[in-house]
C-alpha cells in the first residue's frame, strides 16, 4: 500500500497520470488510539526515518506528513516537534473503506501487518 491508492488515475491527452487534486486522504479519521513521537535531530528532513522507527517499514511517511500538516520536510519537520502516529488499524480501515486504486501495490486484498500487499 502507498498513498497512490488513494488517487484515481485518469486519462490526459492519452497518458494515464495520478489525479494528486482528486483524492480520499481527507476521509482519513483516526478511531484507535495514537502514538506520539518527538523528533531528534536525525529526524529533520526525514520522514522516511520517523516512519521506520514507529511502523518498522518506511511506507508510512506520506501518512505521518499529511496527519501532521508537514508540507515540506525541510522547513516544517523541527527537533522537538511532537508528531500524532497513527495506528495502523485506522490505516487499514482506510485502505479497505477509501482505496481507489489497488494497482499500484499489486494487491486488491490490502496491506498485512507491515503495509505490503498480500
Amino acid at each position: 500500500m502507498d498513498r497512490t491508492d488513494f488517487y484515481n488515475i485518469v486519462t490526459t491527452r492519452g497518458i494515464q497520470e495520478y489525479d494528486f487534486l482528486q483524492n480520499n486522504l481527507s476521509d482519513f479519521v483516526m478511531n484507535y488510539p495514537v502514538t506520539y513521537y518527538r523528533v531528534v535531530s536525525e529526524d529533520v528532513g526525514r520522514l522516511d526515518l520517523i516512519s521506520f522507527k514507529v511502523y518498522n517499514t518506511v511506507d508510512y511517511w506520506w501518512l505521518i506528513g499529511y496527519v501532521n500538516s508537514v508540507e515540506n520536510v525541510f522547513v516544517d519537520i523541527n527537533v522537538g516537534d511532537v508528531y500524532i502516529i497513527p495506528n495502523l488499524q485506522d490505516v487499514y480501515q482506510f485502505y479497505k473503506s477509501f482505496a481507489v486504486n489497488t494497482t499500484s501495490s499489486g494487491s486488491s486484498t490490502g496491506p498485512d501487518a507491515y503495509g505490503n500487499g498480500n
